[in-house]
């Protein structure tokens, strides 16, 4: 019974430290964050972005630019049934080694997300979402 509590720790240690050297290599080379992300794949709290030349007419997307400035192009209006359209948020966004934060618009008013990230490359961004807070107009 010992030897296995034993190899769960050192798995679980081995895990822990193989996700901290990933995130190094994200810390390392920043400007990979910048540019245009479309084509979610994931579940609600994963997602994996594709990095673009651009953002899709009609579908879902972002950017980080580098002057910290960010653009959400999702949905117009609230109510989500056709004809649905799209439209451009203006936002800014910091980020704290591998956690992101993101103030952005909506067509409610203003949301903050927090997302940490899972990995980065030249293609592909992959993040875990912690937050999303929204604020209502009055």
């Amino acid at each position: 019974m010992k030897t296995i509590k034993k190899v769960i720790l050192f798995s679980s240690i081995l895990m822990v430290l193989s996700c901290e050297k990933r995130n190094d290599s994200i810390i390392n080379d920043p400007d990979k964050l910048i540019g245009y992300w479309i084509n979610p794949l994931g579940n609600d709290t994963i997602l994996t972005f594709q990095k673009a030349s651009a953002l899709k007419d009609n579908d879902y997307g972002f950017a980080f630019k580098k002057d910290s400035g960010f653009v959400e192009r999702k949905i117009a209006r609230g109510c989500g049934t056709p004809p649905i359209s799209y439209a451009d948020f203006e936002g800014s966004w910091i980020r704290n080694d591998s956690l992101i934060s993101i103030t952005t618009s909506y067509w409610g008013g203003s949301v903050n997300y927090q997302w940490i990230i899972i990995s980065l490359d030249n293609n592909q961004l992959k993040i875990h979402k912690l937050k999303e807070e929204y604020h209502i107009k009055e």
